[in-house]
């Protein structure tokens, strides 16, 4: 390490990995609302289009018509090599900014190529069991399939199941779409939640036992944070925080406080930063029993 870092430059690194992990999360709602508007007009235009009608141009209840829907092999088809292929790439490209983004704060502190290369990969191996089970899972084409049988079985028109079918695979309002609260749901938080894996990774290897609670306030913000925001504190302090307190707003079940900080989408980050720089900020902060 040439030159010890400030803590005005760690935290103009800090801020601008929070910045790629927010834009990620933005982007994900945004590029999840643009397929699920294509998956929209091809169950309209497309699958709705292959089922039976009688006169009155309702869903005949038939086997055949069933059948097709609890198949639905086409559907399954669409999602996995229009949806899903495009929202897996996303979070790959997005996962390696933060990755990149991360290895800039860290920088620093002289982290070596083996550590850094052992860390990357573990993240890529993270990442890859994530979105392996992120993707294999039918939920999204399970709904679709089930609102249409209800349809088929009450012979219901097909003009009034098409715009069934549009808000719940497009949402209206505040409501999300399909696609939208799937990956909202099961992805979303899960972006932070790599960053901070990331973190305490690279913290471990290079022995930074203090951190900084980042992030500002807003009148969203729980008191857990509130309390802790702009303060500095040991890894031991941090970790007691699992137990102590016990529950609190937003607290997710099983919540581990160095991934999942103040729970269920906590935008606070934990800056990691060295003994000497944690002296400067609080004289009073006793040395870590996890400093080597």
């Amino acid at each position: 390490m040439d030159k010890p870092p400030t803590i005005t430059e760690l935290n103009k690194l800090g801020n601008k990995r929070r910045s790629t992990v927010k834009d990620a999360q933005k982007g994900l709602i945004e590029k999840a609302e643009k397929l699920q508007r294509k998956l929209n007009a091809y169950v309209l235009n497309d699958l709705i289009n292959t089922l039976e009608k009688d006169e009155q141009n309702n869903l005949k209840n038939t086997s055949e018509n069933l059948k097709k829907i609890n198949k639905a092999t086409k559907l399954k088809s669409f999602l996995k090599n229009v949806v899903n292929v495009v929202l897996f790439d996303f979070y790959i490209t997005e996962f390696n900014k933060i990755t990149k983004q991360t290895g800039k704060y860290f920088a620093p502190f002289g982290p070596t190529p083996a550590a850094i290369k052992r860390i990357e990969g573990r993240g890529e191996i993270v990442t890859e069991g994530f979105l392996n089970e992120l993707f294999d899972n039918n939920q999204i084409s399970r709904s679709i399939q089930q609102t249409i049988s209800k349809g088929i079985t009450s012979n219901q028109n097909v003009t009034d199941i098409k715009s069934v079918l549009t808000e719940q695979i497009k949402g209206k309002g505040d409501k999300m779409g399909i696609v939208q609260s799937y990956h909202y749901q099961n992805g979303y938080n899960e972006i932070k939640a790599q960053a901070r894996a990331l973190d305490n990774e690279f913290s471990k290897a290079l022995n930074l036992n203090y951190a900084i609670y980042q992030g500002g306030e807003k009148s969203t913000t729980r008191d857990f944070c509130s309390n802790r925001a702009g303060g500095v504190y040991t890894r031991e302090e941090i970790l007691s925080w699992n137990h102590t307190p016990a529950t609190w707003a937003g607290r997710m079940e099983n919540n581990d406080i160095l991934i999942d900080l103040g729970g269920w989408n906590c935008g606070h980050k934990l800056g990691w930063i060295s003994y000497e720089l944690a002296k400067r900020m609080n004289p009073a902060i006793e040395k870590s029993k996890y400093d080597e």
